[in-house]
């Protein structure tokens, strides 16, 4: 991780959520959830869990059974 890339994503989901404030109460949401399910300790898979939640977030906007037979 680097310093300055990770300062500048720091600044540009800040202002993406309305604040710093709002993003910080958006990290500890996360951070707990990670937390009881263990994956704080398990980087890999809790990447590869929330990548899934934000396709399943998106896929559930189309209704895909109209697609699938």
């Amino acid at each position: 991780m680097e310093a300055e890339k990770y300062l500048a994503t720091k600044e540009r989901l800040s202002l993406a959520v309305n604040g710093e404030n709002e993003l910080k109460t958006i990290v500890t949401d996360i951070t707990k959830v990670l937390s009881a399910h263990n994956l704080d300790l398990q980087p890999e898979t809790a990447f590869d869990v929330m990548v899934f939640t934000l396709e399943t977030l998106h896929l559930e906007r189309f209704k895909v059974s109209e697609y699938v037979q």
